[in-house]
């Protein structure tokens, strides 16, 4: 079933969109839909879908599904990257869709297979380097969501991503499918002005980073929500957070995900602890089987089925993992460390340790360059209100990383800052 014909199937009068001053029910979004069908796109084009408002982009990224070849999903702030052109040229587009117009582009045009179900197309975030385009199928975007309509009809969802980001269009695929209401924020505005749109709309599931669950907390407003379903996901999840969370929101489910741009949803935890179950190893999940290799990497390992002989790949997801007893744990991302004269520092690690104290609120590690060592490790702490003197914090903050880190991983810079900049996917920014 295509989003066009979900829409098509919901209850009529069902608030499926809120963007502002706009409620948009099932109906209202279907006939949007129709006058967008009557522009009569080409079957076989390929589509940049670059439209900047996110409850008019999501409706035409509904009314092209299943009716063009493929859809390049551009997120706001990638058409402000110098990559973009490029990423529009490996797509081969044959039409950019803006708030304005349809432009028709030059592109190869040599003839799609059309029967094979829209093509969409997603840029990784490029934090770590160039951004990639990883093709996907409506199947495998949805595998995961739930379709109880009698519970999905119970959840109001806040979008805080991006929604042609990953985690955003997931958030919205779900809405979608349980036909919940979704709530559109303001993903650029502060967390307080968040914080207000998500009341107001009574949005009470959210799924966002564990850095804006952090500032969420920070802002001292988080008690003016009442959340049913907190999902977190795209930076390591450390206990300090979870704890934070189910103490302010208790009678939430908490949920961490592991996914990504590259494979998708790969699994879920829901047990409250950091980290998930040795015992996961195990089992084959609906984005492959989870394997460690020797270097302590997480992989996945995926059975290709479109062939008459399945074959297997393995994916290095990137991920650096440490097994404690009956239990894995996400240190970050071996493309992050930092180099102090070859010794290997993962920035995460040193911050989880870190947030172990209570004066502590957010802490960000970074590298800095250094003459002689290669790089040297620094934080940028938010304290929060102690008696303590910044030197005295920092003593401590010293003497506690001593107690569990390798020289080499010690912040040799401490800095004092009064928040910590998130980048456009809510991720914490090291540059």
């Amino acid at each position: 079933m295509t989003l066009s014909e979900l829409i098509k199937h919901s209850p009529a009068d069902r608030l499926l969109l809120v963007a502002g001053e706009k409620h948009l029910t099932a109906q209202a979004i279907y006939s949007r839909i129709e006058i967008i069908r009557e522009q009569r796109i080409p079957h076989t084009a390929r589509i940049a879908l670059e439209v900047d408002d996110h409850c008019e982009a999501l409706i035409w990224m509904i009314a092209l599904d299943g009716l063009v070849t493929s859809i390049f999903l551009v997120p706001t702030s990638l058409k402000q990257s110098p990559d973009y052109p490029e990423l529009r040229h490996q797509a081969n587009c044959t039409h950019a869709i803006s708030d304005q117009e349809i432009v028709e582009l030059s592109a190869n045009q040599t003839p799609p297979n059309r029967e094979a179900e829209t093509e969409w197309l997603l840029a990784t975030s490029g934090t770590t380097g160039t951004p990639k385009l990883i093709p996907h199928s409506r199947k495998s975007l949805t595998r995961t969501c739930k379709t109880d309509y009698t519970t999905g009809r119970m959840f109001t969802w806040g979008l805080v991503y991006d929604p042609f980001r990953f985690a955003g269009l997931q958030v919205v695929l779900q809405a979608l499918h349980s036909q919940s209401t979704l709530v559109l924020c303001n993903v650029d505005a502060g967390v307080n002005q968040i914080i207000d749109e998500l009341r107001a709309g009574s949005v009470n599931a959210l799924s966002a980073t564990p850095s804006f669950w952090r500032k969420l907390l920070m802002s001292g407003k988080a008690g003016s929500l009442n959340f049913r379903q907190i999902t977190l996901g795209g930076e390591p999840v450390d206990q300090s957070i979870l704890d934070a969370l189910k103490n302010t929101f208790s009678l939430a489910k908490i949920t961490h995900i592991y996914a990504s741009t590259e494979i998708g949803v790969g699994f879920a935890v829901k047990d409250g602890k950091a980290g998930f179950p040795a015992d996961f190893l195990n089992q084959t999940f609906s984005a492959g089987k989870l394997k460690i290799s020797e270097g302590g990497k997480l992989l996945l390992e995926t059975q290709n089925t479109t062939t008459t002989n399945p074959t297997f790949e393995i994916l290095d997801t990137g991920d650096l993992v440490e097994q404690k007893g009956n239990r894995i744990y996400f240190l970050g991302r071996d493309s992050g460390a930092i180099n102090v004269g070859g010794n290997k520092v993962i920035p995460e690690m040193v911050e989880s340790i870190i947030r172990q104290l209570p004066e502590v609120v957010e802490v960000v590690v970074k590298p800095k360059k250094n003459s002689v060592l290669g790089q040297l490790v620094t934080a940028e702490i938010v304290a929060a209100a102690t008696e303590l003197s910044n030197v005295q914090l920092k003593e401590k903050i010293v003497t506690h990383c001593k107690a569990s880190l390798e020289k080499h991983q010690i912040p040799a810079l401490i800095k004092f800052v009064d928040e910590i900049v998130v980048n456009t996917t809510g991720k914490i920014s090291r540059i």
